[in-house]
């Protein structure tokens, strides 16, 4: 196996290289969804909108190409290493925001202390 290391990588006239085949993210978001909701660190994320137990919005910085973007939701409970499904709300798609839901497993909305989200397009 070879090691290449570079501080700079160019194309062969001196712009950016066009990587293929790659589907990198393009925007993420670690956020304390419990009280008052607050991002921890992000990617594109300007904000995050709290509608009401459980129920967010995840606002981007730069839009998306589309609002045909896939978002991928996690999320865990305050008072326990318990997780909590977590996911997009399907219709609500723009390409600046959409909405997530974080529930128990009765399907019951809950807060998540841990949500990450990662937005690919």
């Amino acid at each position: 196996m070879s090691t290449i290391k570079a501080n700079v990588v160019e194309n062969t006239s001196g712009g950016a290289i066009t990587l293929t085949d790659l589907y990198p993210s393009k925007a993420w978001v670690n956020f304390n969804g419990t009280g008052t909701v607050s991002i921890r660190d992000a990617g594109n994320v300007s904000s995050i909108t709290d509608h009401t137990t459980g129920k967010y919005t995840v606002n981007t910085s730069t839009a998306m190409p589309s609002a045909n973007f896939s978002a991928n939701c996690d999320g865990c409970r305050a008072s326990a290493d318990i997780a909590l499904i977590a996911g997009p709300v399907h219709f609500a798609f723009t390409t600046t925001s959409f909405r997530m839901r974080t529930l128990e497993y009765d399907a019951s909305s809950a807060d998540s202390l841990n949500t990450c989200v990662t937005i690919t397009h």
